[in-house]
C-alpha cells in the first residue's frame, strides 16, 4: 500500500456533513486514479473524473448512503437504485472504498447480493477480503 493509500485508510471516519456536501477524501489506489480497464478510453474516463471531482463526489455520496444505513449497510443494487447510476460505477467505487479500508463487505447477502457497511458497523460480523480471490492450491499465492 502506497502512503496515499496508507493515509486514507488510517484517517478517522469523516463527518456525514463533509461525506454529503462533497468535502470528504477520495481515494485513488490505482496509481493515483481510482482505476480503468486498460483501454485509453476509459483510462481517459478514468482520469478526467478524478480531477475534475466526480470520483470525489461519487465515492462520497456512497459513503454519505451507508453510513446513514448503520448496522444494515447497503447492496450495490440498493445504492444503485437510490442514485439511478450504472451497476459499474457503484461497484467501482464500491471496489476503491473497500480497496482503500473506507468501508467492509459482509459475507451476508441481501437479496444475492453482499452487504457494504462502514468499519464501525461491522460489529464483529464476517467480512470479506477486498481483491482476487483465487489461491494457488500448493503455494498459496493469490492470483
Amino acid at each position: 500500500m502506497d502512503s496515499k493509500q496508507q493515509k486514507t485508510a488510517n484517517e478517522s471516519p469523516q463527518t456525514l456533513w463533509s461525506l454529503l456536501n462533497g468535502d470528504g477524501d477520495v481515494s485513488l489506489p490505482y496509481n493515483g486514479t481510482s482505476g480503468w480497464s486498460g483501454t485509453d478510453t476509459s483510462r481517459e474516463r478514468a482520469v478526467t473524473a478524478d480531477t475534475n471531482g466526480a470520483t470525489r463526489s461519487t465515492q462520497n455520496q456512497i459513503l454519505g448512503h451507508i453510513f446513514l444505513e448503520r448496522e444494515n449497510g447497503m447492496t450495490w443494487k440498493e445504492l444503485a437504485d437510490i442514485t439511478g447510476w450504472h451497476h459499474g460505477t457503484v461497484s467501482g467505487a464500491l471496489s476503491v472504498l473497500h480497496k482503500t479500508n473506507r468501508i467492509a463487505r459482509l459475507k451476508e447477502k441481501r437479496n444475492k447480493c453482499r452487504v457494504y457497511v462502514t468499519p464501525e458497523y461491522v460489529e464483529g460480523r464476517e467480512t470479506d477480503e477486498q481483491g482476487r480471490k483465487h489461491q494457488c492450491p500448493e503455494c498459496g499465492h493469490r492470483f
